[in-house]
């Protein structure tokens, strides 16, 4: 199947946080092909630099921009957007893709720390929460409206074992999504989020045969979720195209949030 003409951003400007690999990089792609003024983020400068110049080698013509800081450090992430404003550079599109993914010696409810707890939430939530106002404030004073998309997981509703800092922290961006997008519809801006499943990424190369058979045998669709599917999935709610479709949560999982269990373990 040919892959369908991408919108175009020309005159945009997007800020995609953990944008220096993996999903956020495919999203950052994208976006710079489609013609918008892109900023690519890591914790580490030079991350999000070589992550520029491994876009602009596949599109030499692109607008790409580098800027760092920690999602859980919200003293960095307010001088990183006043850094953004003064360069004018203040994103009318913001992609909260940058995670921390909840992974440790201990991440069982019972045996983490109350530090390693707050850790994962202040970068999940409390990370987001500051990119997200910061980014809507100035597109509320430019009054142009924009769009704020939250990259969640299924984890939010359909639990990891083990992995409870996380999976809450998932829950909680999903609430914030649908508190943010009533109050900021009135300013043009359209909040919604993305509910991903299994994703492709190198991490799967590290699986035995078995493991990556039984997770494709217990997905309907028999395949993780391709990170351009959802990256496309971005655009779309980016462009404007369906400018009543607010607050929401879709769904992209390959259809695991339809079953109730496994095929392996039927009822």
């Amino acid at each position: 199947m040919v892959p369908s003409p991408l919108p175009d951003f020309s005159g945009r400007t997007v800020l995609v946080t953990g944008s220096t690999q993996n999903l956020g990089h495919t999203i950052a792609l994208l976006f710079a092909r489609a013609g918008a003024r892109t900023i690519l983020h890591g914790r580490a400068l030079a991350d999000a630099q070589a992550a520029c110049d491994r876009i602009r080698a596949e599109v030499p013509a692109a607008n790409l921009h580098a800027v760092n800081f920690s999602l859980g450090d919200a003293a960095a992430i307010d001088a990183a957007f006043s850094d953004l404003k003064q360069r004018d550079l203040a994103p009318d599109i913001l992609i909260n893709n940058a995670a921390h993914l909840g992974l440790g010696s201990d991440t069982s409810f019972l045996g983490q720390t109350p530090e390693f707890f707050r850790e994962v939430v202040d970068a999940n939530l409390h990370g987001t929460f500051r990119c997200s106002q910061l980014a809507a404030l100035e597109m509320r004073a430019r009054g142009k409206g924009g769009a704020i998309i939250n990259i969640t997981s299924l984890a939010g509703e359909r639990c990891i074992w083990g992995r409870s800092a996380y999976n809450t922290s998932k829950a909680a961006l999903e609430g914030l999504t649908r508190s943010m997008s009533l109050e900021l519809a009135q300013h043009g801006i359209q909040v919604n989020c993305i509910s991903a499943g299994y994703i492709w990424t190198p991490r799967w190369n590290d699986l035995s045969p078995e493991h990556v058979e039984r997770r494709r045998k217990n997905t309907p669709g028999r395949a993780p979720t391709q990170q351009e599917e959802i990256a496309r999935l971005t655009l779309f709610l980016a462009s404007g195209q369906a400018p009543t479709l607010i607050g929401s949560r879709v769904v992209i999982d390959g259809g695991l949030n339809s079953q109730q269990v496994p095929s392996d373990a039927t009822v």
